[in-house]
């Protein structure tokens, strides 16, 4: 019998560890699909339907250009657009993954991955 109620507790405990961890597995992923920080540029919200804001973090970088290519590698858009801060209407764009490759006035450069619904 003792063994038996070990058992119990045993996967009681597992079972609440478990939700636990699933709970915040499902919280960090909400937040990462809400809002990409990455660097220098905060884009949300990811997945997008209809558009896109992108942010720079530094008020004295601006957003040069936005580029986006298919997962093959061709390029589908491109975006000149020379501020810190741009709503992008991604109405040009079938419903699938995408990189978005952006240039700051600094000339840095970083691709990410985006998704349109």
């Amino acid at each position: 019998m003792k063994k038996f109620l070990s058992f119990i507790m045993f996967i009681g405990f597992l079972t609440v560890g478990t939700n636990t961890v699933c709970a915040q597995s499902a919280e960090r992923s909400f937040a990462t699909h809400q809002k990409i920080d990455e660097g220098m540029l905060v884009v949300y919200p990811n997945p997008a339907r209809d558009f896109m804001m992108l942010k720079s973090k530094d008020s004295s970088l601006r957003i040069k250009s936005v580029t986006f290519y298919s997962i093959l590698g061709m390029q589908v858009a491109e975006f000149q657009i020379n501020k810190t801060s741009e709503e992008i209407r991604l109405d040009r764009l079938r419903p699938g993954k995408y990189l978005m490759r952006y240039v700051l006035s600094d000339n840095t450069q970083k691709v990410m991955q985006i998704v349109k619904q």
